[in-house]
């Protein structure tokens, strides 16, 4: 009894997702984003002011440094993104938003406020806010283990 029920939690985050995942996407494509990953995303929310390698970008995200790379291009051949040289090591370079870039990250946190918003309205705050409290313990503690399972290089490269 207690597996079934395990595979209905299973089954509710895997469908969970693709709504926040088809959300996301009609919110971002109304504003006119035609061909964003998800991998795009998890490129941007990574960087940091002082600038990010692709090797550090791909161990933050968990897929290959190929994948990172090739996820880096198109951000930067869409003007997502800058590449500067590492004057700490100049056989790197260095990964900069750019103000499209920023803009962007400004609108998907819109996206975010309002799949929020919207599923206050089924559940209410409080009750949305214990869900994500449930949820951010189960992924910090995965995330803490060593031999956690890595994203995919298939799922960064996922529409959205």
């Amino acid at each position: 009894m207690e597996n079934s029920n395990h595979m209905f939690l299973s089954r509710l985050l895997v469908k969970s997702y693709r709504i926040v995942q088809s959300m996301n996407g009609t919110f971002l494509r109304s504003l006119g984003y035609e061909n964003f990953k998800i991998g795009h995303i998890i490129v941007l929310m990574n960087l940091s002011e002082q600038g990010v390698t692709t090797t550090d970008l791909a161990k933050k995200a968990k897929v290959s440094k190929q994948a990172m790379s090739k996820l880096v291009n198109e951000l930067i051949q869409e003007g997502y993104l800058i590449s500067k040289t590492n004057h700490q090591d100049l056989r790197s370079t260095l990964l900069f938003c750019t103000e499209k870039g920023n803009h962007f990250l400004e609108d998907l946190m819109k996206s975010r406020a309002h799949i929020e918003q919207k599923f206050a309205v089924i559940i209410g705050e409080e009750r949305l806010k214990q869900l994500n409290l449930a949820l951010s313990e189960i992924v910090a503690h995965y995330d803490e283990l060593e031999n956690t399972d890595t994203i995919n290089d298939k799922i960064a490269g996922t529409k959205i």
